[in-house]
């Protein structure tokens, strides 16, 4: 008898709140096309969006207002991660029900969540598993202040994990360096690679590359703060470079909540649009896209989407940890902006080699990073857990 899966979201999935979201969308679209998943979440700033989205595809969502905490729960708490008592006792209700067949977490952060005991088999999806250590924040460009919080916090989730990481059936990581990092960090834990993704059939790669105009791009949530940094490096120590021999270059920088520092870069060349509804019209004006991380988790769901988008794609060697690419034959890498201006020159001189990174690029967005083939790992999974007798003849 097929069983019910508990899909436990620790915000709205949605297409409009960032990477982690939309897998959370995309997730729940695979699973919800071959088995019955309920979705429980919080109501916050997305819940609509994920009614729209997926009110076809799941068989019940619960998206539960929040309880604010109280004074004891402030003081009390030693966790990085927030529990709310309301979203609490609606997990607790339901598996109590006995109708659920397993339970995918995303997240640590929904650890918490769990009741004492809980014997119903346990998927935890990590976006990104330690693929921030205490030397890269060191490394970063934050202040102190900044450099001290992030490391308490990696600390204390580091304890968390210690104490009360959970017996899990498996857990899901997107790129094999956080398997590695992962079984070293929980010797026999079952690991499964699960890689973010992107739409190829909605993102279409540019119809040309001219460069009559030349227009950088480079897109996130400029909110963050390893966006910020990436950000600033590019508006500051590479864009300069690139304007004295391409006067009529520019650069854009798209995403949702500019920081105060990104916002004072907009000037000379260089644009700050904030949140725009469509992130496909910035990628088919772009030129080239230029994503100098240093620091951050994950796979870049934005540089994916300039991928499909058939962009020439200028990153560094932590923009592609975790991905399949090939430097020098898919994309360009440089890690000082010495390196990085050059390279921008070398493509913005040549309409040739413009041409062979973009097709490149497309090329392993299609054959490694469509949503419709990087989540096939997880069906065998769920029918193990979900539909035991049908496996067993």
């Amino acid at each position: 008898m097929t069983q019910r899966l508990l899909f436990l979201a620790p915000a709205p999935p949605t297409d409009q709140q960032g990477g982690g979201a939309l897998r959370m969308v995309h997730l729940l679209q695979f699973l919800g096309s071959r088995f019955q998943v309920d979705l429980v979440a919080p109501a916050l700033d997305g819940t609509e969006d994920a009614q729209r989205l997926l009110k076809d595809v799941c068989a019940e969502m619960v998206f539960v207002p929040p309880q604010s905490p109280g004074l004891f729960d402030r003081l009390g708490r030693m966790s990085p991660y927030v529990k709310d008592r309301a979203l609490a006792a609606v997990v607790r209700e339901r598996l109590a029900s006995g109708q659920y067949g397993a339970v995918q977490l995303e997240k640590p952060a929904m650890i918490p969540y769990l009741p004492p005991q809980v014997t119903v088999p346990l998927v935890l999806d990590i976006w990104s598993y330690g693929a921030t250590s205490p030397w890269r924040i060191l490394r970063g460009g934050s202040g102190a202040g900044d450099q001290s919080k992030q490391l308490m916090r990696l600390m204390k989730v580091r304890l968390v994990e210690r104490l009360h990481w959970p017996a899990t059936h498996c857990v899901t990581v997107v790129s094999d360096e956080d398997r590695i990092r992962c079984e070293r960090a929980h010797p026999g834990q079952r690991v499964l690679v699960v890689p973010n993704g992107v739409d190829c059939r909605t993102i279409l790669p540019k119809a040309d590359h001219l460069a009559t105009s030349p227009l950088l791009l480079f897109a996130g949530d400029m909110g963050l703060e390893a966006n910020v940094e990436a950000a600033v490096f590019l508006a500051t120590d590479v864009f300069p470079g690139i304007r004295r021999d391409f006067p009529k270059a520019e650069l854009r920088l798209v995403g949702r909540n500019p920081d105060p520092r990104v916002r004072r870069l907009a000037g000379s060349g260089i644009e700050v649009t904030g949140a725009v509804p469509d992130l496909r019209l910035h990628l088919r004006a772009a030129t080239i896209y230029v994503a100098p991380h240093f620091t951050g988790p994950g796979t870049r769901t934005k540089l994916l989407e300039a991928m499909a988008a058939g962009l020439p794609i200028i990153t560094t060697s932590v923009g592609i940890e975790g991905m399949k690419v090939q430097p020098g034959r898919d994309v360009l890498v440089a890690d000082q902006p010495v390196d990085m201006i050059e390279s921008i020159h070398t493509l913005l001189a040549s309409q040739s080699d413009r041409e062979r990174f973009a097709h490149a690029a497309r090329h392993m967005a299609e054959i490694w990073y469509d949503w419709s083939r990087c989540l096939w790992p997880l069906e065998p999974l769920y029918q193990n857990l979900l539909m035991p007798k049908a496996m067993a003849c």
